[in-house]
């Protein structure tokens, strides 16, 4: 695999700040984290279809958020 320099550095810092000891580790961890993206998309893309591009239900106990509450959301910070 061939990477540019300015991707070797993002690499190495990568490698650096998770303590990640070797290439293979940093590649390890890279195909970790994107199976489970992928197996997240599938998930979302089954989802989709089961319901036909519409939302999915909301539980019995649960009801729709009120406008004040999504607004309440929306200017949430972390």
């Amino acid at each position: 695999m061939r990477l540019r320099a300015d991707e070797v550095e993002v690499l190495q810092q990568t490698m650096r700040v998770l303590h990640l000891d070797s290439t293979s580790d940093a590649l390890r961890e890279g195909l970790r984290l994107l199976a489970r993206e992928a197996a997240e998309t599938a998930a979302s893309e089954q989802l989709h279809a089961y319901y036909g591009g519409q939302s999915a239900p909301l539980p019995d106990a649960a009801s729709d958020p009120t406008e004040a509450e999504l607004q309440a959301a929306d200017e949430s910070q972390w």
